[in-house]
Formats: structure tokens, sequence, C-alpha cells
């Protein structure tokens, strides 16, 4: 189990520094592998920006890729950051041409 113990310390505002953040994600990834039998639904090496792709891409779906709702979220009104956020994962993708 993760605990407050294995987080280093905060910041004098009380905020995890990105490298604390990093140690948290990372762990809550290997803790889930570890707990998951089937090799396809690992997870591997897990970042935080893994979380903000997953919520961009679920946010374009939803709002039908309304884009003025994706820049106001992810503060990107640059086309090609948007379309990074906005193509589904590889194993969507995969389902794709599987389905064909």
């Amino acid at each position: 189990m993760l605990s407050a113990a294995s987080i280093a310390a905060r910041r004098p505002d009380g905020r995890l520094s990105p490298r604390s953040i990093n140690t948290i994600v990372g762990e809550i990834g290997r803790l889930h592998d570890a707990q998951m039998p089937d090799p396809e639904r690992k997870l591997g090496t897990l970042r935080p920006h893994d979380a903000r792709r997953t919520f961009a891409y679920q946010l374009s779906q939803a709002s039908g890729h309304n884009r003025a709702e994706l820049e106001r979220r992810l503060g990107h009104a640059n086309d090609r950051y948007l379309g990074l956020y906005t193509n589904p994962p590889d194993n969507i993708a995969a389902t794709y041409v599987e389905n064909l």
C-alpha cells in the first residue's frame, strides 16, 4: 500500500514537488501491475502526463471534439497540441483496424 512515509517532504506552500508526484504516480502503476494477472491489462510505466492525455481524449469524445472546450480545459489553442490529445491511444486505434 502507498503510504505518506514514501512521499518526500512538501514545499513550504504545501504543494508536492514534481519528483514526488512522479514517484506517487509511478508507484500506483507498479501496484496496479502487481495485482493484474493479464499481461494485456498491465499499464507499464505510468506517468502523470498519461492521466492528462486520457482526460483529454475522453473529453474530446464526450464533447464531440468541441475545440473551444478542449482549448479551455487543456490550455492549448495550437492545433498541433490539440491533435496530440485527441488522437486515440494505440490500443483503441488497433481495435478500429481489427473491426474493418
